[in-house]
């Protein structure tokens, strides 16, 4: 089987069985952790992104749309780069982009003239609505492919590994 994107050590990890219960060293670990989200992404949220929204957004514009936890609630800056988990020095810059295209506007608090918010904009609400039902249809396709065992073994293996993220 080929490996695209990854280096010898990487493809040769792969080949190799591991049936002991002997743990993986570091890197074999961070190996594991790479494929697995580099896969994820490929197979989910941004694989068809540009043909979905009418704008050149990036993963990080994306992001910051679903940073959003209410979409008519308006948000610090600050915090929605928090909930996106994008740096300080460049979450600004990003909301520069999207007030530029129309899809979030920035807002003075009512009760701190000086606090600036941002919010979507209807047109961003519509994207972001349209992005979900075309995820969920592409998961629903992916889903397809596997056999019932298969599903139910993916699951709870997600479910234990969100568990022991949680936990760290």
């Amino acid at each position: 089987m080929d490996f695209p994107y990854i280096g010898t050590k990487e493809k040769e990890m792969l080949k190799k069985e591991n049936n002991s219960k002997k743990p993986y060293d570091f890197d074999d670990q961070l190996i594991i952790i790479k494929n697995f989200i580099d896969e994820l992404f490929i197979k989910t949220m941004f694989q068809n992104a540009q043909d979905l929204i009418d704008t050149d957004l990036s993963p990080s514009q994306i992001k910051i749309l679903f940073a959003f936890k209410d979409d008519e609630k308006a948000y610090p800056i600050g915090e929605l780069g928090r909930n996106a988990r994008i740096k300080k020095s460049t979450i600004t810059y990003i909301i520069d982009r999207l007030e530029k295209d129309g899809i979030v506007e920035r807002v003075r608090d009512n009760r701190d003239r000086r606090v600036i918010k941002v919010r979507l904009s209807s047109k961003a609400k519509e994207n972001k609505r349209k992005f979900y039902v075309r995820g969920r249809k592409e998961m629903k396709a992916l889903f397809t492919k596997l056999s019932d065992d298969e599903k139910y073994k993916l699951l709870r293996s997600l479910e234990g590994a969100y568990k022991i993220l949680s936990k760290i």
